[in-house]
């Protein structure tokens, strides 16, 4: 095993222009190495802004000086362990580096593998974690493929779009209802939705609310759809949600179709999305909706 020291940065000590650059390069090089994305989008995020007050950073250096590895660690909800993710640069791979950084996370750590069976998956069952949340990244034409029905609002109901600087706070606390027990999207706080309006995707002709009619403000369900890069020929369901008291309404398919046809008249040929397996209403959803698996994300942890 090579000699491994750990750099630790956090609130106090937060990460530096140069480490952030050398973290996203890090990643980079991964991803093209693996074919699967190193960091999900809120760690990377965190490592953007470098300011994230719930994300701890672990920095691994080998002799000569360079960046090996890097994981983050980030605070879990209410009664939730803090879940993880690890990159070891390929060229560092076998030499301890993961092990090395996965002894500075806390014990109960959970660990993020966004590949299939991949280099993360091998490495988590190597140091005796188990699978215990899986998350499908799904996907389908928007060109080809079976039809998608029309959307079909119940009485009552209007659409219209997401309008910065009037539908923050209430969009926070529709989502946070919506996803009481989801541990990522359900804590989302303005600092994280101001992150992501800044971000070269952001369109507000994408993020579709449906309100009562009347009641303009009251949003009953959304869908907000991401193009990433803007104008590329992917788009995704990036989040759809419904007020817990509008539940049962059909809501949740309307607004998915809504956004579906959005999409497809902007030009983009394909779309994907992520799904918690355990979200049994929205797979059957998204499966009567043309979507299929295109790989399967795990997060492990020790039994």
């Amino acid at each position: 095993m090579s000699e491994v020291t750990i750099e630790r940065r956090d609130a106090r000590t937060p990460l530096s222009p140069a480490e952030s650059h050398a973290i996203l390069r890090l990643a980079e090089h991964a991803r093209q190495a693996d074919s699967s994305a190193a960091l999900s989008e809120q760690f990377r995020l965190s490592v953007e802004s470098r300011d994230d007050q719930s994300a701890t950073h672990l920095l691994a250096y080998a002799a000569p000086p360079a960046l090996a590895g890097y994981a983050q660690s980030r605070s879990g909800g209410p009664g939730e362990p803090a879940s993880a993710e690890i990159v070891v640069d390929p060229d560092h791979r076998g030499a301890g580096v993961g092990a090395a950084l996965l002894a500075e996370l806390p014990a109960d750590v959970r660990l993020w593998s966004h590949d299939s069976d991949g280099a993360a998956t091998a490495f988590a069952r190597t140091q005796g974690f188990v699978p215990v949340r899986e998350l499908h990244f799904m996907g389908r034409s928007l060109t080809s493929g079976p039809a998608w029905p029309a959307a079909r609002l119940p009485g009552g109901f209007a659409v219209r779009r997401f309008e910065p600087g009037r539908d923050e706070h209430g969009w926070l606390r529709v989502n946070a209802a919506a996803f009481a027990h989801h541990p990522e999207q359900g804590a989302l706080g303005m600092p994280d939705l101001e992150q992501r309006m800044a971000q070269p995707w952001f369109d507000p002709d994408g993020f579709i609310l449906v309100v009562r009619q009347g009641e303009p403000d009251r949003i009953a369900a959304f869908h907000w759809t991401k193009v990433d890069p803007p104008g590329g020929p992917v788009g995704e369901v990036y989040v759809v949600g419904v007020a817990p008291e509008h539940q049962g309404l059909g809501l949740g398919t309307a607004v998915t179709v809504l956004g579906l046809d959005h999409l497809r008249q902007a030009g983009q040929d394909d779309v994907v999305l992520y799904v918690d397996q355990d979200n049994t209403a929205a797979l059957h959803t998204y499966r009567s909706l043309g979507f299929g698996d295109l790989q399967v994300h795990r997060q492990f942890a020790r039994p």
